[in-house]
């Protein structure tokens, strides 16, 4: 009777070991897939933005504000250019030049 108790206690130890083991399996295979629709997902929203951006890339040039824009652009070059990176030292206008006053 013992022996036959000890085959079933080994018995249900390895079928909840399978289940166990099973249930794992399942469980890494839905995580694996959620994953991957989420990966799926996450590109076709990074295409449509792409193909939104091309789309106003497009749109832009061809609308009557686009030379606006360039001029904006263009005087917002120019007033980074004229901007000096340190104050230059400038001399009064008042003040005679130094070779003068010798």
């Amino acid at each position: 009777m013992k022996k036959e108790l000890g085959y079933g206690v080994a018995l249900a130890g390895a079928l909840a070991g399978a289940g166990a083991l099973a249930a794992a399996v399942i469980r890494k295979k839905k995580r694996e897939e959620i994953y991957h629709e989420a990966e799926i997902k996450a590109m076709n929203e990074l295409d449509e933005m792409m193909s939104e951006a091309e789309d106003d890339a497009l749109d832009c040039a061809a609308c009557s504000c686009a030379e606006a824009c360039a001029a904006a652009a263009e005087q917002a070059e120019d007033a980074a250019d004229e901007t000096p990176d340190a104050p230059a030292e400038e001399a009064p206008e008042d003040a005679a030049p130094k070779d003068a006053a010798e």
